[in-house]
Parts: C-alpha cells; structure tokens; sequence
C-alpha cells in the first residue's frame, strides 16, 4: 500500500494517539506512585525530610521507569529484553508494595497498589506491539511459547509434542546460546568470479593454423581399485597397488591371494579387488 493513501495515513494517526494516551497513562500512573511513595518516605521513614523523601520513590519507581526504556529500546530493535523486563516488574512490585502498605482502609490500599502496576502494564502492552511489528517487517520470529496451546498439544499427542519441542530447541545454533558472533567457517562463500571472456578474433589478424592432433599414448599406469571395484580408504589402496606390482614383475596374473597379503578383506570383497585390476573397460590387461 502507498504511504499517501488515506488509509496509510490513517493508520500512521491512529498508531500515534495510541502511542500517546499509553505513555500519558504510564505517566500518571508513575506520578501518583511518586507522591505515595514520597509521603511513605516523610511519615514512616526516620530521617528522611521533605527533599530527601523523594529519593524513595525516585529509586524505586525511577529504576521501574528505567526499565521501562531500556524494554522499549530494545524492543524496536528487535532484541530480547527479558533481563530489563523482569527488573522492571520487580521494581514495580515493591512500588506496589509500600503504596499497599501505607494506606489506612483496603479501597485505597487496592486504589493506591494499582497505579505502578498500572502503569507498567499498558505500556508492557506496547513493548508486545512493537515487537509484533518489528518481527513483520523483517520477518526474523523468535522463539515464544504458549502454555496454554502447548499444554493442551501434549494432552493430545505428547509424543510428538515432546519430538517437536526437542527439535525446536536443537535447531538452535550453539553460538547463538552462548552470545557468540557466526563462526567464521560457518559465513556464506564468496562467489566465484566469472572467468574472463576470451578476446574476439581481429579480421586483420590472419587465424592460427589448425594444432596437430594429440595420438594417444600408451600407459603404464597402475589401475586402481577405487574406480571399479569396492572403494578402499587410500592406505589399503596403496598396499593393494604394491602386491599388485610385484605380481606384475614376477610376470603371473594378480590373484585374491594377493589381496588377503596386504589387507583383511572378506572373499567376495578380494575378489571383486583383484579382478578390477586384472581387467580395464572389459578388457584383460597386456
């Protein structure tokens, strides 16, 4: 969709009014907090004034606070921010705590427990959203459970359930775990430049004379096992070309038995051996 259709703007509107009633909301919340927690710090504290009172709520609601940013920061960047978002809940809870236990009747205590936690959570919401978006645009999920579906999943087929979740987590690369970048064997090759085009023939240049033909030359070279009978790890390969040379300069025909002399073979197995070198295309060897 174009970004200067009504609807694309709409939505831009939409998303920013959202954004902001959220974060007026946090704020309020946070500010009602404030002023609890800096009553709590005057009436119940020893030693703390009027200024100096205020540090209580300015450690408490102002680490949730930087948590808070720090979960936001990250999540539209697409990173995982569960550290900074259990510190932000933990902090929030002791928030809540002193606003329960400051307040003389339950109304208020409920009244006055609920404003950080109310504050944290429409704005957790936000952090989910965004995270949804980012992961839309790149296209890069991360790995999220769902208790509910999963549960219910293993109550039906726990077999394969368990199969599932296990691959799951396997697939996750080792270096990733443990915080490592790519290892360097495991980067995409370079592609192979193409070769350079040869240069076209100039009229003025006379052509080359045609090349004599290549006659084939006769060969003395050793057959190896490897191309028609069983394939053998390269030290039995060289064992086997040695016995086969000595028969050769003995001047008798190379035999099973020579095979069963350098390496341990089954008889089917040192057959099919010495009969690959005894023969070449279907044709018995000079």
């Amino acid at each position: 969709m174009d970004q200067d259709t009504p609807q694309s703007k709409a939505h831009a509107w939409l998303s920013g009014v959202a954004l902001g009633l959220v974060a007026l909301a946090a704020v309020m919340g946070w500010a009602a907090s404030f002023v609890g927690l800096h009553e709590y710090g005057m009436t119940s504290m020893t030693g703390f004034s009027y200024w100096t009172a205020w540090l209580v709520p300015a450690t408490f609601d102002g680490a949730a606070f930087a948590c808070t940013l720090m979960t936001y920061r990250a999540s539209i960047h697409g990173r995982s921010a569960l550290r900074a978002r259990l510190l932000m809940w933990g902090f929030t809870a002791v928030s809540s705590w002193i606003n329960w236990i400051h307040q003389p009747t339950l109304e208020t205590r409920l009244v006055a427990a609920g404003l950080p936690v109310a504050a944290v959570a429409v704005f957790d919401i936000v952090l989910l959203e965004m995270r949804a978006d980012y992961e839309a645009r790149t296209g890069r999920t991360k790995f999220r459970l769902r208790p509910v579906l999963l549960v219910l999943r293993w109550l039906v087929d726990r077999t394969g359930t368990t199969a599932a979740f296990r691959a799951q987590i396997t697939a996750v690369p080792v270096h990733q775990l443990i915080g490592q970048a790519t290892p360097a064997e495991t980067a995409a090759p370079e592609t192979a430049s193409a070769p350079a085009a040869a240069p076209e023939p100039s009229l003025a240049t006379p052509p080359a004379p045609p090349a004599p033909p290549v006659t084939a030359t006769p060969t003395t070279e050793i057959p190896k096992a490897v191309s028609r009978g069983p394939k053998l790890p390269p030290p039995m390969v060289k064992a086997v070309q040695a016995a086969y040379t000595r028969a050769r300069d003995k001047g008798r025909e190379f035999t099973a038995d020579d095979v069963h002399a350098v390496i341990k073979v089954p008889a089917d197995k040192a057959e099919q051996i010495a009969a690959s070198y005894s023969t070449t295309n279907g044709h018995a060897l000079a």
